[in-house]
């Protein structure tokens, strides 16, 4: 089957260098059969690689091991579905998804224009087929991005999925922030050939405006379940560490947001137009340089892969393109004059300017963190981020909250009084409130918090947050109410649907900004994050069953809650997903801890904390490697704040002699056959005193973060689907 994915790829190349020729000869000698049949071998290529995506697949679901990404990136003993889903696990199998998800795509707004005959649409079909045509070139003759490499002779065993891949938000996370990542090709390609061709009347605007959407929803999407994994799954306490692979990906979604908010401006005020074009620009080759950060492994991360070989002809590829494209930006910029100038620095229009800079300037500043290491000789961590991430995330949490309360051409002075008033009290009041809330309902390691920068800027948050919620709720009252008074007949229930409905892109879009104050409030918690590490004592206790158990009776007290340490067990997880008798390689090793929570004399939980040893296979002889730990933390999560542990290192009693290997000296007594006699002399090896480390977080308000990640993901998927869109009478052309 090797033989048969590589002929699809190179069969994948051939038809869109055909495309890309006959495309070039139609548009030059304006021969409309040729560009035809250029567009008709574009979408002939999404089958191709579709059916390429389905080797790949069975290979994995049958564990080929004469294949090399099938041998390095999935195992027999792995569940079906983790079989499935390790196709985007490593750098061949992801560059292969992502060009399917790129030729779906292709082909949907390929057929979305099959009835326009406009000059630009050959361009969009040219810088299409070209894009990718790069993605298949690379498959075809770069071994790193080759999904189909022979593993010669075929290996013994496959080496398995990484285990922290192994959790249901990485299942769902990289192909939709793949989809993000994607689909930013698709209004840069529409954009892009209105730009070359020179047709740069305004109904492209119209066309774009949603496929935009649509990514910039996907983006915002993927990143807040990674976040949900990271702090699931990685056991350090967090949602956002300022990794480089998780920058790539915020970088073009600051930027789409930034043109979702500018094509506003010039739709209704012809202002922009130039500014916009650099936008597009920016937003699809920032998707291509986090691409390009993930699979070059010139930036390490928990995400990136590993040194490639694809790095330059990537890079190559991006700076050509953004420099070609920028080119003609500039070379039409007398085509891209605005229609008006600013009126009002603090008009609707010049929030909407202040907030495109922000945007665009906290893109600037997060690339250059993401580079520090090349740059610098040194990385930049998350207190570089934040020193200047958290004022600048405060500032346009207050540009979002007084953007639809300002009035188009007038300042904000002519409304002050009629539209931002009650909101800024309502702050102010949101604002008092908190600071008595968190002072009486928080943990405190002492009486007095060390960070009190951190402690205003949370307040700073809270209060621009309820400012933002005050001015949404007296927009939609006003809204009803007018919409009552022009319909006596409607309840008020009835109206606010009805108010919904008729116009999705602004009360929906006030939706996407009250979930997005939810998440900035979750954020703002974190000023008063606790974080501390308790050391327990464990005895051995005698053998009962397959499990070695320890037992302790220790406790400890962090803020108002006592922790009472339990057991700590050592025990076999079979992770066969076909069933079967354990065996070395379809066993992880746990060690477990149980720990009850108190809350003064009130038992509030009882929580389990993993280390987990998952078997790293020789691919080479089958045999057992080494173990690759993973944590699996609990978390009791409350309406105010997170209670949350992570089982740490586990060390001998006098903390000064080698610390023993308890998953391998547990394989030996698990595995090794023999009388009674010779387990007990195994499960002598044990140590009979241990200390096992816990760490322990509080985290505030991080229950809003996933609320409003929810909602996020709810409102979003409301304004993308043609709900409540009233149909067009007439059909015409759609670019």
């Amino acid at each position: 089957m090797n033989n048969l994915g590589t002929i699809l790829l190179s069969a994948s190349l051939a038809i869109l260098i055909f495309s890309a020729i006959q495309t070039i000869y139609g548009i030059i000698s304006k021969e409309r059969k040729a560009v035809e049949l250029g567009r008709l071998a574009l979408m002939t290529n999404p089958f191709v690689i579709v059916l390429t995506f389905v080797v790949l697949l069975t290979q994995l679901v049958r564990s080929d091991y004469s294949n090399y990404y099938v041998v390095m990136h999935s195992s027999e003993h792995l569940p079906l579905f983790y079989k499935m889903t390790s196709i985007w696990s490593g750098s061949s199998g992801s560059l292969l998804f992502w060009n399917l998800i790129l030729n779906v795509f292709t082909f949907i707004v390929l057929w979305q224009t099959r009835k326009s005959i406009e000059d630009r649409i050959p361009m969009m079909n040219l810088i299409l087929a070209v894009l990718s045509g790069f993605f298949s070139f690379l498959a075809v003759f770069y071994g790193d991005a080759q999904p189909f490499r022979e593993f010669v002779p075929e290996a013994a065993a496959g080496r398995g999925l990484n285990p922290l891949l192994q959790h249901w938000a990485m299942i769902i996370h990289p192909p939709i922030l793949y989809i993000g990542y994607v689909s930013i090709s698709i209004p840069f390609a529409i954009a892009m050939s209105a730009l070359v061709s020179g047709q740069l009347s305004e109904d492209w605007m119209k066309f774009i405006r949603k496929w935009t959407l649509f990514s910039w929803f996907f983006l915002g999407t993927g990143i807040l379940l990674g976040s949900k994994w990271a702090y699931e799954e990685l056991g350090w306490g967090g949602y956002w560490a300022w990794d480089p692979v998780e920058n790539a990906s915020l970088m073009p979604w600051l930027l789409t947001s930034a043109f979702v908010h500018s094509v506003v401006i010039q739709e209704r005020r012809g202002m922009l137009k130039f500014w916009n074009m650099l936008l597009v620009i920016l937003a699809f080759h920032f998707s291509l340089l986090g691409t390009w950060i993930t699979r070059s492994g010139v930036l390490e991360g928990p995400h990136s892969f590993s040194k490639s070989t694809i790095g330059t002809p990537f890079i190559v590829y991006i700076i050509a393109s953004f420099l070609f494209f920028t080119g003609f930006v500039i070379y039409r910029r007398k085509n891209l004059t605005p229609e008006r100038n600013l009126e009002a620095i603090t008009s609707k229009e010049g929030s909407f300017l202040l907030n495109n800079f922000l945007l665009v300037l906290s893109t600037a500043a997060i690339l250059l963190g993401v580079f520090s290491p090349l740059l610098y000789g040194k990385e930049f961590k998350a207190p570089w981020f934040n020193s200047w991430g958290v004022p600048a995330g405060i500032f346009l949490l207050l540009l979002m909250g007084s953007a639809p309360l300002l009035a188009w051409r007038k300042g904000a002075g002519a409304v002050f009084f009629s539209t931002l008033l009650k909101p800024f009290l309502f702050g102010i009041l949101g604002g008092g409130l908190y600071i008595l809330f968190y002072s009486q309902n928080f943990t405190k390691p002492d009486s007095k918090y060390g960070d009190v920068l951190a402690e205003v800027y949370s307040v700073l948050t809270v209060g621009i947050g309820v400012f933002t919620i005050a001015g949404i709720i007296q927009e939609y009252y006003r809204g009803i109410k007018a919409r009552r008074d022009e319909h006596k007949e409607e309840s008020l229930l009835r109206a606010g649907v009805n108010l919904l409905l008729k116009n999705k892109r602004r009360y929906g879009g006030y939706l996407v900004h009250f979930s997005l104050v939810l998440i900035f409030i979750g954020y703002a918690g974190n000023a008063f994050k606790i974080n501390t590490s308790v050391r327990f004592f464990y005895e051995l206790q005698p053998p009962t069953s397959e499990e070695i158990i320890y037992q302790s009776i220790d406790k400890a007290m962090i803020g108002g809650y006592q922790i009472e340490a339990n057991t700590l067990k050592i025990k076999p997880v079979l992770i066969s997903g076909l069933g079967g008798e354990p065996n070395i390689q379809n066993v992880i090793v746990s060690q477990e801890a149980s720990y009850g929570i108190y809350r003064g004399l009130e038992k509030i939980a009882t929580l389990d904390t993993e280390r987990r040893f998952y078997p790293q296979i020789s691919h080479l002889t089958g045999d057992f490697e080494t173990h690759i730990p993973t944590s699996e933390p609990a978390i009791h999560s409350m309406a105010k704040e997170d209670f949350y542990i992570q089982l740490g290192a586990i060390e001998t009693s006098d903390l000064k002699s080698e610390n023993p290997d308890l998953p391998l000296m547990f394989m030996q007594y698990y595995f090794t056959p023999g009388s009674e006699t010779d387990k007990l002399k195994l499960f002598l090896n044990f140590p009979r005193q241990i200390v096992a480390n816990l760490e322990v977080w509080i985290n505030p308000l991080v229950k809003l973060i996933w609320i409003g990640s929810l909602l996020y993901f709810m409102s979003g998927i409301f304004l993308l689907l043609p709900i409540g869109e009233r149909k067009k009478q007439t059909r015409g052309n759609q670019t």
